[in-house]
């Protein structure tokens, strides 16, 4: 059972991306029904415990998985998506299962909002990024949602390329090394002015992975756009001026809420108020 479905089939566009097949290949470790491995352990008692194991194996997330691949495969997208979102908690490879089931449903916004999902827990995995890429194409995105800034841009994919769990550990290794080498420099007074040259290079790296995990839990919400159209006010009311307009699949971060309004800021830096039901956050809750 392949733990990621492909869309090569969805859209009749040279441009449509290709499955990684390293990728398509894969098995999702929490729906393996085991690993093998040496043991010293006889054979027999090793078959009684598998025996004995086997019920904890067959969960009901590997009844909806092993569901929803067939519904897919048979070209029941809707029904193969709600059967994935009834799998809880949700990991990356879920998300772009559904984000494919989406896709193949011409659900372009929901597509992309799954997949952006998916990126913030796997965010250097290929397939996720390259379908993640091509749905921002299909729907003339690509550029909205870029910061125009190179620097700007720079941080975001820097900021973006790590899951905040992973630049806590950056941060506890940098500070770590950068003790440890100060440390050295009291035990080999011979090696103090090396152990300074390291220790003031580690504590950059220190200060700038603490920066980018400030950055990762400070940046306001995101939310994706997932209606064809809808306009952005001046102020939270429907009579208010019309200031732009933002289409399916556009992100937007979320810097307030007003009762059934939002108020957000577009990539490029404008801001404004749109009703709430035209937007989905990013953050599953």
């Amino acid at each position: 059972m392949n733990w990621k479905m492909p869309i090569t089939n969805a859209p009749d566009n040279a441009n449509s991306v290709p499955p990684n097949p390293a990728g398509a290949a894969r098995r999702c470790a929490s729906h393996k029904n085991g690993r093998a491995g040496g043991s010293s352990l006889p054979r027999f008692f090793i078959g009684a415990l598998l025996l004995l194991a086997t019920p904890l194996f067959a969960t009901p997330a590997d009844d909806y998985f092993k569901n929803a691949n067939a519904l897919y495969d048979t070209g029941k997208f809707a029904e193969a998506a709600d059967a994935l979102d009834k799998l809880h908690p949700k990991t990356a490879h879920i998300h772009f299962n559904i984000g494919n089931a989406c896709f193949r449903q011409d659900k372009l916004g929901l597509a992309l909002l799954h997949y952006e999902r998916a990126r913030r827990l796997a965010p250097r995995d290929p397939d996720i990024l390259a379908n993640l890429r091509f749905a921002e194409q299909r729907l003339a995105v690509d550029d909205v949602n870029a910061p125009a800034k190179p620097f700007r841009r720079f941080l975001l994919n820097t900021v973006r390329s790590r899951t905040t769990t992973e630049w806590d550990c950056h941060e506890i290794a940098a500070l770590w090394l950068t003790a440890a080498t100060l440390a050295a420099c009291f035990f080999l007074p011979r090696w103090r002015t090396g152990c300074i040259v390291v220790a003031s290079a580690i504590t950059l790296i220190w200060v700038t992975v603490t920066a980018a995990l400030a950055a990762a839990v400070t940046t306001p919400p995101d939310a994706i756009v997932t209606v064809a159209k809808t306009e952005v006010r001046f102020a939270p009311m429907p009579e208010a001026t019309v200031h732009f307009n933002v289409t399916e699949g556009t992100r937007v971060a979320v810097l307030e809420e007003r009762g059934n309004w939002l108020q957000i800021e577009r990539a490029d830096g404008k801001q404004g108020f749109l009703p709430r039901s035209t937007v989905t956050a990013i953050n599953a809750p």
